[in-house]
């Protein structure tokens, strides 16, 4: 109903309305500081540990026999068709970088062809070259090399690796 003046009185709003509104932004709130906490990666909340292994015994001759299966596991797959040449050659890269790292620590799975190069340890150069001989055949638009060349490639590494 119009005042004397043509005017209307201020509507008279629910309580309930602050209440709402008031618990809007709290739950926008919450929402800002839970969804970045709950839905963060686990392994950013504990730092990986460093394990200096240098101390532990390595015994370089059973790893040699294990290594050897692997390169006639390699092999096998590769005569049954189960992988061609190119991913038989990648996973004897593989295999030589395991078994480079299990033997003495150098971090060979996680290195670069010239990264390897690089390494001042003697052990090295032959897994360089090999590692190198087998990239054209892990790489190459063409397919190239045989299986028996790249598995006598990682044999040689292996038996001689001191």
């Amino acid at each position: 109903m119009p005042i004397g003046n043509g005017l209307f009185p201020p509507v008279q709003y629910s309580p309930l309305w602050g209440v709402l509104a008031v618990v809007v932004v709290l739950a926008l709130a919450a929402f800002y500081v839970l969804v970045p906490y709950l839905t963060r990666s686990r392994e950013a909340r504990a730092p990986a540990l460093e394990i200096d292994a240098s101390w532990l015994p390595i015994d370089v001759s059973a790893l040699r026999g294990k290594y050897e299966q692997l390169i006639t596991d390699v092999e096998t797959a590769y005569n049954r068709g189960e992988l061609s040449l190119r991913a038989a050659h990648q996973r004897l890269s593989l295999v030589l970088r395991l078994f480079a790292y299990e033997t003495s620590g150098i971090r060979a799975p996680q290195m670069t062809l010239g990264e390897l190069r690089e390494l001042r340890d003697a052990r090295a150069i032959p897994l360089s070259d090999a590692v190198a001989k087998l990239y054209p055949g892990a790489f190459e638009a063409i397919e190239r090399g045989t299986m028996v060349e790249a598995a006598d490639v990682a044999r040689r590494v292996v038996h001689l690796w001191s």
